[in-house]
């Protein structure tokens, strides 16, 4: 890890870590705390480097900063001094951590900024054992920016491992993910432009992104006069966006199979007779069958779609009567034609002329 410093403070970056190992259990292995550990690190390590490298960091959505209204008792609505409020949404930071905004946040500009734990209650509490610290703001543009931050909770006893008085009797038991949002004076990517479009496919082969110097994603630039007056909120400036595919998606569109007509209408049971099936968008490799008792072949035919479909259909002696033909695609969708054959029953042998059939006694 290294430590850089910009004009809105220095931070250590932890997107230098490149973790290429992680533990192999195997029976009776003694397994300590920092296996358990090194395996936690080494995926929070790839996930990070993914999000970082090839989805970048910003703000994918929400995190819109409002300025606090307040009305009074006839109905008058005016703009609170020195707060703005933080709306829910979601930021991947520029060491590729995942910051949840989960609550909408109340932000006193006088103050350094606040802190808060993902999945916690949505309570803005100020702390009962700390007054308020306030930092003289003169007029002028801040910027509020959130960063990824981890806290450690859930204390539980331990085991002292000796009796003297630097023995911990707890120990905390998780880290929770949660982030603070704080107030910058001035712009970290002032500087930067975003990239066109059309230059993302086009190029030598790209290096590898340097570790940005800062932790900060930046939500908004606000105007404040010295009473502590809000004149203007930037949700644009100074705030960087990542591509998110989440409002995107399509449906197919394959071209719907139709049937318009089946020729022969009329076929004979116990015989084999071909038939065409006429329509749209036919496929060959589609199933199509007349129901029970009517055997349906479906030889070599041309490239789909089709307009047309060769049948070899021999029904059963039994198989009389109307029949709808039913058309399962390979996509599963079915195309449905009623009344689309009748299997007559077989003729009686015709009787010579001139001969008589004599009737016994």
């Amino acid at each position: 890890m290294k430590t850089n410093s910009t004009c809105c403070g220095g931070s250590t970056t932890s997107c230098d870590s490149n973790i290429a190992e992680l533990p192999r259990y195997y029976p009776r292995q003694l397994i300590t705390p920092d296996d358990l550990t090194l395996e936690q690190n080494y995926f929070r390590d790839r996930m990070r480097r993914h999000n970082r490298l090839l989805h970048g960091w910003g703000v994918v959505c929400g995190a819109l900063v409002c300025p606090v209204t307040a009305k009074d008792a006839n109905g008058v609505i005016s703009l609170q001094p020195w707060q703005v409020q933080v709306q829910r949404g979601y930021a991947l930071g520029p060491y590729g951590d995942e910051i949840i905004l989960d609550c909408v946040r109340t932000v006193d500009l006088r103050t350094s900024g606040v802190s808060g734990v993902t999945g916690e209650p949505c309570i803005d509490m100020p702390d009962p054992w700390c007054s308020q610290v306030t930092i003289p703001r003169n007029s002028g543009t801040l910027y509020i920016a959130v960063k990824y931050e981890q806290s450690m909770t859930r204390p539980v006893r331990v085991q002292p491992i000796g009796c003297g008085c630097d023995d911990s009797s707890c120990e905390c038991s998780r880290w929770h993910d949660g982030y603070e949002i704080g107030i910058l004076p001035c712009c970290p990517d002032d500087a930067a432009a975003p990239p066109q479009w059309g230059d993302l496919f086009k190029g030598d082969v790209p290096s590898c992104p340097d570790c940005p110097p800062q932790p900060w994603v930046v939500l908004a630039a606000v105007q404040v006069e010295s009473d502590g007056s809000i004149t203007s909120v930037d949700n644009c400036a100074c705030r960087r966006l990542v591509a998110s595919l989440s409002p995107f998606w399509w449906q197919c569109s394959e071209g719907d199979t139709t049937v318009t007509g089946v020729a022969p209408a009329q076929i004979t049971a116990g015989q084999a007779m071909p038939v065409t099936v006429s329509g749209t968008n036919l496929d060959p490799k589609a199933t199509y069958t007349f129901g029970n008792g009517i055997m349906v072949d479906v030889p070599a035919q041309g490239a789909a779609p089709l307009t047309s479909v060769k049948l070899n259909v021999t029904p059963d002696v039994t198989a009389t009567g109307s029949r709808t033909l039913v058309v399962v695609n390979p996509d599963c969708r079915t195309v449905t034609f009623a009344n689309a054959i009748t299997v007559n029953a077989p003729k009686a042998p015709a009787v010579p002329a001139g001969k008589q059939i004599k009737k016994k006694p």
